[in-house]
């Protein structure tokens, strides 16, 4: 397994950043930095130039209700690796669940578009700056966000019409002229 870097990268944060950087979480084995979210953008510009150049994964959390937890309830972390190092970064920020906003990473990460498009569809957290967001697994009339703790487990759903019923099958022999 790739070795956890977080702790040299706590204070390199904490070195260049200050009170941006908010503190150190330990889960699962693993040391999280945590940031504010107004920082996150250059914090995470300022990791890439160490060498951290591939986001390998970006998540949301519900936190409301977690044993011990204080805070804001809405998480978004970030995985980040070094090609080169073969080291590992995580940071996470914290928001509220009534205005959930952190800067975009998608100029930083190509791969972040996707990421924080699930995230915003599954949590509602904006993503400022984004250049595209906007539902990735749920239709658009969707109402809510179904992994936030609040989301009721019964809510149903408007109903929509039926979209583009096209025969795709069909439509690909009609392209290749008839041929299957």
């Amino acid at each position: 397994m790739t070795p956890n870097s977080a702790p040299s990268v706590f204070e390199e944060l904490k070195e260049s950043f200050g009170d941006a950087v908010v503190g150190r979480e330990l889960q699962t084995g693993r040391e999280a930095v945590l940031l504010r979210p107004e920082a996150l953008a250059k914090a995470a510009a300022h990791l890439k130039g160490l060498g951290y150049d591939f986001l390998t994964d970006l998540g949301g959390a519900d936190y409301t209700g977690y044993p011990g937890h204080q805070g804001p309830p809405l998480c978004v972390s970030y995985q980040l690796f070094g090609s080169t190092t073969r080291k590992r970064a995580w940071i996470k920020v914290y928001l509220p669940m009534d205005a959930p906003r952190v800067p975009s990473l998608c100029g930083l990460f190509a791969c972040a578009n996707w990421y924080e498009r699930e995230c915003y569809d599954l949590f509602g957290v904006e993503f400022e700056g984004h250049p595209h967001l906007k539902r990735l697994l749920l239709y658009e009339e969707f109402q809510g966000h179904p992994l936030r703790k609040d989301y009721p487990i019964l809510k149903s759903q408007p109903l929509i019409p039926m979209r583009d019923p096209t025969d795709y099958e069909a439509e690909l022999v009609r392209r290749r002229g008839g041929r299957a």
